[in-house]
């Protein structure tokens, strides 16, 4: 029996709704409840979010997990740190785990090293097939454990500002509103892989013909250029044909950190999401570029019609799998075995705040937060403005300069936008479409003239 995650009694965030599925080999998705995922805060009410997603095997996955935690929260970030310390830290904290996943797996990796040796020595030998075949086998063992890993994304919360770190395609979208409160998904943080041309680029630096890589979508065994764990394909980089060339190891558990990016009124709800979900979206309605705002309209059109607020991940889950599933039955495609796909979404204040008492907000709380905008015709008839291929960039602490720059002359297609409500402020006005300052002047001028019409006033 696998024994319960400490990380499961850590003070949970009220404010987070999470859903995590396992498909294994039958095909048949069991919910795995929030497992690879956390979600918390601590006593300075900062939060800290991290979702995991397993690569060959859990047993690895669930120790970055908790390490990860422990590493950040056993120390956790003061009032008095700078935003550069924070981000230190965070970085640190990858470093460390990735250095505690090696220790944990010390005696593997000797035991390895030892049976490698003693099958070359059996080979000058007669007569050994069986016992030449226990080592093979042991070896196949070993390295099933050695190639264990994750891909990770972690969010703090920290003095009403927001850090992300990643490493692998595992992502993190903002959702907040423009000056005109039209809803914007925001991609955090950077996909680590071999679509990306800066990992194409610092693994061609290191030998590589990244045109093969390109072609092969893979690094070793793995489609990811960066991850915690997996040692087999780090350390042991030169037992892989593809990659054997390389001058060190071409996958890392560097990670990237994006912020901080200051949480205000315009900032709605984060989603930490793991690439099973979004690449789900991406097979059944083939356009990558959209996946970031049909994600995101799925999950606000869930906010609208699930009474509790708790669910809401799971329901878009559900939903997601049920599309996928039609999808592969009508196009006689067999499902990945295997999968872990995890959603976690924290809201900031597209919805109401979860009452201290009151763990469930009804559906007239919902539609009294969220309604949807009749269409518009306009240039740019926007549901969600995306920003897949232009995510954050962690160089600049100006969010909102940042925003402004993307997708302003970008037109997507849809069918209606997204207004969450706000309190009547009489004197505030909506940006205009058309100036009618030319119209003003001239009514100004025949006024004066005495040759203004007696139907304007």
């Amino acid at each position: 029996m696998i024994a319960r995650p400490w990380t499961d009694d850590l003070p949970k965030c009220r404010n987070t709704c999470v859903a995590s599925y396992f498909s294994p080999l039958d095909g048949n998705p069991s919910s795995n409840d929030d497992y690879f995922c956390f979600y918390c805060h601590t006593e300075d009410n900062s939060c800290l979010y991290g979702v995991f997603e397993p690569h060959n095997g859990l047993d690895a996955a669930r120790f970055i997990m908790q390490r990860m935690a422990a590493e950040i929260l056993f120390a956790p970030p003061s009032s008095s740190n700078t935003d550069e310390e924070i981000r230190e830290k965070l970085r640190n904290a990858f470093v460390s785990v990735e250095k505690a996943y090696i220790e944990n797996y010390d005696g593997m990796i000797a035991e390895r090293t030892s049976l490698q040796y003693r099958l070359q020595i059996l080979k000058g030998h007669t007569h050994t097939t069986q016992m030449s075949d226990n080592i093979l086998f042991r070896l196949k063992e070993i390295d099933q454990h050695l190639s264990g890993g994750a891909t990770v994304v972690i969010a703090l919360v920290h003095n009403n500002k927001l850090y992300v770190a990643n490493v692998g395609e595992t992502r993190a979208l903002l959702c907040r509103t423009d000056d005109n409160s039209v809803l914007r998904v925001v991609q955090l943080t950077v996909d680590h892989s071999l679509n990306n041309e800066d990992e194409l680029l610092r693994l061609s630096q290191l030998g590589l013909d990244v045109n093969k890589l390109r072609n092969a979508q893979y690094l070793g065994n793995q489609t990811g250029t960066r991850c915690l764990g997996n040692y087999l394909v780090k350390g042991l980089y030169k037992a892989f044909p593809t990659i054997s060339a390389a001058s060190s190891e071409p996958v890392v558990a560097a990670p990237e950190i994006h912020g901080p990016i200051a949480l205000d009124e315009s900032c709605r709800f984060l989603v930490l999401v793991s690439a099973g979900v979004y690449k789900r979206i991406q097979e059944v309605r083939g356009n990558s570029e959209q996946t970031n705002k049909q994600l995101s309209q799925i999950i606000v059109e869930n906010f609208r019609k699930q009474a509790d607020f708790k669910r809401v991940s799971q329901s878009v889950l559900e939903e997601i799998e049920e599309e996928f599933l039609s999808y592969c039955l009508k196009n006689s495609l067999t499902p990945k075995p295997n999968t872990h796909v995890t959603l976690l979404i924290r809201n900031f204040n597209f919805l109401p705040p979860i009452p201290q008492n009151d763990a469930i907000n009804t559906v007239q709380k919902q539609n009294a937060s969220v309604r949807f905008n009749p269409i518009v015709q306009s240039k740019s008839n926007t549901f969600l403005n995306e920003m897949d291929s232009e995510p954050y960039s962690s160089g600049s602490n100006d969010f909102d300069k940042n925003d402004s720059n993307v997708d302003t002359n970008r037109s997507i297609e849809s069918s209606s936008d997204i207004y969450p409500i706000r309190p009547y402020d009489k004197d505030r006005r909506i940006k205009g479409y058309v100036d009618f300052s030319c119209y003003y002047e001239n009514v100004e001028k025949a006024r004066k003239n005495g040759t203004l019409p007696s139907f304007i006033k």
